[in-house]
């Protein structure tokens, strides 16, 4: 039995779509947002595994200085992750930094400005123990890219 192929062409004139996608990468930029809030509430990295303990000299400092959960990492001010906020208000945990336009398409996540350099330190490690809390998690990269194709499909139906 012979094989056939079918081969089909399809022309595209992409001028005629309206891809703003603002919406949905600010939408993205909330749902990052909110799965890097609850895994730090439950002690995680952003891939789901347990964030390394402190050490105990920096325990002590904590407990020194009054913190109420000392040994747990990322959790004592609140001013690295906070409650987390989409209205673009930086100072107190991740922030939406720059919402994306129609002009602009793209989102940008930030921690507060004074606490950037030991967010880094926290995510890169640099000599010390490796904490990686800032990104996008599996999850949430599935979810987005589910909801951008949803996207375009509606789109492509619309032509």
């Amino acid at each position: 039995m012979s094989k056939q192929f079918v081969k089909i062409d399809k022309n595209f004139d992409l001028s005629r779509f309206n891809l703003d996608l603002s919406k949905e990468l600010n939408l993205a930029g909330s749902i990052v947002i909110k799965d890097m809030v609850d895994k730090n509430r439950k002690g995680l990295g952003v891939n789901g595994s347990p964030l390394l303990p402190l050490s105990p000299k920096t325990v002590l400092a904590k407990k020194r200085r009054g913190s109420k959960q000392p040994h747990r990492a990322l959790f004592d001010s609140g001013l690295m992750v906070g409650k987390g906020s989409t209205k673009g208000v930086g100072g107190r945990g991740l922030y939406l930094a720059k919402r994306a336009k129609k002009t602009r398409q793209e989102a940008v996540i930030s921690v507060g400005a004074k606490r950037q350099e030991i967010g880094q330190y926290h995510n890169e490690g640099d000599g010390q123990p490796k904490r990686e809390w800032f990104g996008v998690s599996k999850k949430a990269n599935k979810d987005i890219i589910r909801m951008i194709e949803l996207r375009i499909e509606e789109l492509l139906r619309n032509v």
